[in-house]
């Protein structure tokens, strides 16, 4: 089978990841059959590159990737940013620095283009959340500016502590020169996190530049994904599609539901749906 002219760009976490958090044997065989005919291979995460590098053994990643929710454009081939927005610090730091004076009960991370760093106490942090966010080290506030910020992460550990941040941000005008995005994990009791990105940007924004670079010249881009975050990058593509454990709102918007994230979607995608295109 040749997929010359296809290109497919997958979210992770509910969608190429199972329940556990990996990708089954049989995706992985699906994945390098697609690229062993041509097509090109790629992820659409807010995870940092070398994070996302973790989870994905074995999985071959043969086409330049959107990471950071659409703030970057990283080719793991070469282990190198193409491209990487970075945020308005300032703001994304007086937040911060607010959130530490009141001690509110917030896992607060900074995304750079080094890696992920904790501007909270790493010693307060939950468990879960620091589990899949490796490698990380805390650093203090004066060392973490001098580095260049593409995003932030902030989870509650206690109902509502969200609702306090997002009041001052809002009071100081802060939602004006940064993006917002809303996410849940099932690693926390809680889940609930805001992530803080470069105004306007988003994972649609991350496939308007892949579609910049001469790789992707031609090619039939073929999105997946489940979540909110999602949205943009499946309006971006030419084709959207959704494992069936997508949220309601996400599969309006998609041409083809796949299987859920436990039932290998990636491989229906591939044996099924783009041959039949």
């Amino acid at each position: 089978m040749r997929y010359d002219q296809a290109a497919i760009l997958t979210d992770l976490d509910g969608t190429l990841f199972d329940s556990q958090g990996n990708v089954t044997k049989e995706s992985r065989a699906a994945i390098r059959a697609f690229i062993a005919g041509g097509g090109l291979f790629a992820v659409a995460t807010g995870r940092e590159p070398r994070n996302a590098r973790r989870h994905l053994p074995d999985v071959p990643l043969n086409g330049p990737s959107v990471c950071l929710n659409g703030a970057a454009v990283y080719d793991f081939v070469h282990r190198r940013y193409i491209s990487a927005i970075p945020m308005d610090k300032e703001a994304a730091q007086d937040v911060l620095l607010h959130c530490l004076e009141m001690d509110w009960p917030l896992d607060l991370q900074v995304y750079t283009d080094d890696g992920i760093y904790y501007a909270s106490p790493l010693d307060t942090a939950d468990p879960g959340f620091l589990r899949i966010h490796q490698p990380t080290t805390c650093l203090p506030m004066d060392q973490l500016l001098q580095k260049t910020w593409i995003k932030t992460v902030l989870l509650e550990r206690e109902v509502d502590a969200l609702a306090l941040m997002r009041a001052y941000l809002k009071e100081k005008g802060y939602d004006k020169r940064l993006a917002l995005v809303e996410g849940t994990t099932d690693v926390v009791k809680i889940g609930k996190y805001q992530e803080l990105l470069p105004q306007d940007v988003n994972k649609g924004t991350g496939v308007d530049a892949l579609r910049q670079l001469p790789v992707y010249a031609g090619r039939t881009l073929i999105a997946v994904g489940d979540y909110w975050n999602d949205m943009e990058l499946l309006e971006a593509a030419d084709i959207a599609c959704c494992p069936a454990n997508a949220i309601p709102e996400v599969k309006a918007v998609c041409a083809h539901i796949l299987p859920s994230h436990n039932d290998d979607p990636m491989v229906a995608l591939i044996r099924d749906v783009i041959p039949a295109l």
